[in-house]
């Protein structure tokens, strides 16, 4: 009797985490965490509203919600919170990777993000906020491989992100020598 009890919580919690209308896809945005560092690191942090989009998407898609994505992804500093819980209960219903202290992840992406005002250089200390993102993607990538193994893992760079890193690294030189010529 209680064996059963204990299935039927465990089968609970698994259909918190995945909805009955399954269809064998991600249940969160799908990034290799390479190709996430990678990214986030040469489009000076961008690629981390794009990030907190899809994962948005991913939701309300899911969740056949009327979460919007573009303004929860508008106002990420308010949403990150909710986010990194979802990622984080869903991996806990499911019983599957580490878990992640939501609390200081949100704050110090928070935190890192608003070093952009600094003066340059030390401005550029924001493009390293991904960084408190990287547990929650690997979350993310624990839970999407554990229901979905096999699922495309989006680690190759497509001819768009090759593009963004080519040009975030011009732009990225470009504001390096100006501030070398501004100290002169």
């Amino acid at each position: 009797m209680q064996d059963e009890h204990d299935q039927e919580s465990v089968d609970n919690r698994i259909a918190a985490a995945v909805p009955s209308t399954w269809d064998a896809n991600p249940i969160y945005f799908p990034v290799s965490l390479t190709k996430f560092a990678v990214m986030n690191f040469c489009t000076l942090g961008m690629y981390q509203f794009y990030w907190f989009y899809e994962n948005w998407k991913f939701i309300r898609d899911r969740e056949q919600s009327e979460v919007s994505p573009f303004w929860r992804t508008a106002f990420a500093f308010i949403y990150c919170y909710p986010l990194f819980e979802k990622i984080r209960s869903s991996a806990a219903s499911l019983k599957i990777g580490q878990p992640f202290a939501v609390p200081l992840l949100a704050t110090g992406w928070i935190l890192s993000s608003f070093l952009g005002v600094l003066p340059d250089p030390y401005g550029l200390a924001f493009c390293l906020s991904f960084l408190f993102l990287i547990p929650v993607q690997q979350t993310a990538n624990h839970i999407n491989e554990s229901l979905v193994p096999g699922h495309d893992r989006n680690d190759r760079f497509t001819v768009w992100n090759k593009m963004a890193v080519v040009i975030a690294a011009l732009l990225f030189i470009l504001v390096v020598i100006a501030i070398v010529i501004s100290r002169k």
